[in-house]
């Protein structure tokens, strides 16, 4: 291997160690909460170290709960208490984690990891084992070892999803990384749709976003690989090349689907689904909502506003040329808008300028057809269409039925 490339392998090596730290944290921390209210301190536990219990199962639980947090030291008190208490309780776990965490302290994480899988064979739901192991395989380079813990965790817990998924979306960023994240989400983990999720709130460069996606491509050939095209998408707006990423969109797209899209998804709102950025997505809040509806053959987007706050009710992201536009929408309101402001909003991406407005205040109980021109400027690579509602002077509840929409040059 050529000097550079062992280079950029041990700068991988402690980009990913380093990261392991930093996913541990929320966890370490929210271990430390959970030691804190069980009543156990870190002065009773050296105090209960240096006395010989008649039971030390107390004194091996108080131990654990010490070690677990970074910045104890594992003293030799700690050490001859844990192996006492292993000689009387020869089925103990926790002997072996006091002794994994000594052998981490000390540099020889070879045997930290050895004592710890210990433990995870003696107590194989033990969160916090699971997560010691994860930092000691990805300090070790053992990456997919690593995500494999942090999959268990996954698995098991919604509020540590909260907290770990973020950081784990960094691993995208690198090539063993990416590796060993393609493994475990061509598995369709449950918390597959959750990292997708936060992967498209954070930048992430295209060619890391095609990679991965070419990568569980190839573990799952015949596989549902929306999620993974969408981040690809997310990525190339995210970038500012809205234009490209609706090519690579609409190229997704069935054939039958790429016309009648070229502006506008979805327009006649049959609930056709799309991958995001430029597709629908609707909302549902106590003060309103909105969602595509059937009657018979008639589809059509049903809105209520229950009025109390402004509220954006759904949204589609453009990539329109500048130039000249034209809104029209054709809608109804069976008993009108009598209070309250419902309409349509354009705003440049990114940013939030605005560049179009289209009331729907005078919509009765036929069907009427309503339009406003419009114009996007250069410096304009994307635009955002909102179904806006803002609330008025007396509380009712508005009901909008849109038939279509379309835009037009």
């Amino acid at each position: 291997m050529a000097a550079g490339a062992k280079g950029e392998g041990r700068n991988s090596g402690r980009r990913i160690a380093a990261l392991a730290v930093t996913v541990a944290s929320p966890f370490v921390a929210w271990l430390i909460v959970k030691a804190a209210a069980s009543g156990f301190s870190l002065s009773t536990a050296v105090a209960m170290a240096s006395l010989p219990p008649e039971n030390p199962a107390p004194t091996l639980k108080v131990l654990t709960t010490a070690v677990q947090q970074p910045t104890i030291k594992v003293t030799p008190e700690m050490q001859r208490a844990a192996r006492d208490g292993l000689a009387d309780l020869p089925l103990a776990f926790e002997p072996f984690f006091v002794e994994a965490r000594a052998a981490e302290q000390k540099g020889d994480l070879r045997r930290a990891i050895a004592l710890m899988e210990e433990v995870r064979r003696r107590r194989h739901s033990h969160p916090s084992a699971r997560m010691q192991l994860m930092i000691y395989y990805i300090k070790s380079e053992r990456f997919s070892e690593g995500l494999s813990e942090i999959d268990f965790l996954l698995r098991r817990s919604e509020e540590l999803r909260t907290a770990l998924l973020p950081e784990l979306t960094k691993l995208v960023a690198d090539p063993r990384g990416r590796a060993a994240l393609a493994k475990i989400l061509a598995k369709d983990p449950v918390w597959r749709p959750n990292f997708f999720a936060a992967a498209g709130s954070r930048k992430i460069a295209t060619g890391d976003a095609r990679d991965l996606y070419e990568q569980i491509r190839k573990l799952k050939p015949n596989g549902d690989l929306l999620l993974e095209r969408q981040l690809i998408l997310q990525s190339q707006a995210s970038s500012g090349d809205y234009a490209g990423a609706r090519q690579t969109w609409l190229a997704a797209l069935p054939q039958q689907e790429r016309g009648p899209s070229r502006y506008l998804f979805d327009g006649t709102f049959r609930g056709v689904r799309a991958p995001g950025p430029f597709g629908w997505t609707f909302k549902d809040s106590d003060a309103g909502r909105a969602e595509p509806a059937r009657d018979g053959q008639r589809t059509y987007l049903d809105v209520a506003y229950f009025g109390g706050q402004a509220v954006v009710l759904g949204e589609q992201t453009l990539a329109l040329r500048p130039g000249a536009h034209n809104l029209q929408v054709v809608a109804r309101s069976p008993n009108g808008i009598t209070s309250g402001r419902l309409f349509w909003r354009l705003t440049c991406l990114p940013g939030e300028n605005q560049i179009g407005v289209l009331d729907l205040g005078r919509a009765g109980a036929a069907n009427r057809r309503f339009s406003a021109a419009f114009t996007v400027p250069s410096g304009c690579p994307g635009q955002l269409l909102r179904l806006m509602a803002e609330p008025g002077d007396v509380a009712t509840v508005v009901n909008l039925e849109i038939a279509r929409m379309e835009i037009g040059q």
